[in-house]
């Protein structure tokens, strides 16, 4: 397949020999019609599995069961928030969705990971290397909506050395602060931990 995993090319080169192309058309207007079409992310990032796809021998994307699409409907509206209101770059794109259970051991997720609900999403602002101050900036404003907001949400925050970020909405946690580059709101909600 030519292009990158997440690429518009690449999923719709996969999407043409794809056996789940109903799916994805059912899946996209399910959240369209509960979400607002506006509020939808491009179907190449909001189906995307995990990152060792290939090395688990999965495939790259991935329509959750029917039973999980309403999961997700609340972790989307948390991502449109964050980037309405400017907490996440307009650039900001999604890397990892969901994972079935053997994917999820695979690729070294959490055995309770949220992927597995389809309720999170994994993120990252693709110019910015993990020690570049605006990724600073960004996990210090994500605290800031953490300490303010982040119990409203039921928002579970991960902060990854990589630069990528997790949200969800099926608890109010956070986790790998260490990573963080020492904002004042990550600083303070992190404190002793």
């Amino acid at each position: 397949m030519d292009g990158q995993v997440g690429s518009a090319a690449h999923f719709n080169q996969w999407l043409a020999n794809s056996a789940q192309q109903s799916d994805v058309a059912k899946y996209q207007q399910y959240l369209a019609q509960q979400l607002g079409v506006a509020a939808v992310p491009p179907m190449h990032e909001l189906l995307t599995t995990a990152r060792s796809w290939l090395v688990c021998g999965f495939a790259p994307y991935q329509v959750p069961p029917e039973t999980l699409w309403s999961s997700m409907l609340p972790t989307l509206r948390l991502y449109h928030a964050l980037k309405t209101q400017a907490v996440l770059p307009a650039h900001t794109q999604i890397r990892s969705v969901y994972r079935n259970p053997a994917l999820n051991e695979c690729a070294g997720g959490a055995p309770s990971s949220k992927h597995m609900a389809n309720s999170a999403i994994d993120v990252w602002i693709p110019d910015y290397a993990p020690d570049d101050p605006r990724l600073a900036a960004t996990q210090d404003a994500l605290c800031q909506f953490w300490l303010v907001h982040g119990e409203r949400w039921n928002l579970g925050l991960g902060l990854y050395a990589t630069g990528a970020i997790h949200l969800d909405t099926q608890g109010y946690r956070k986790w790998g602060a260490q990573h963080s580059l020492g904002g004042a709101a990550c600083q303070q909600m992190f404190a002793g931990q």
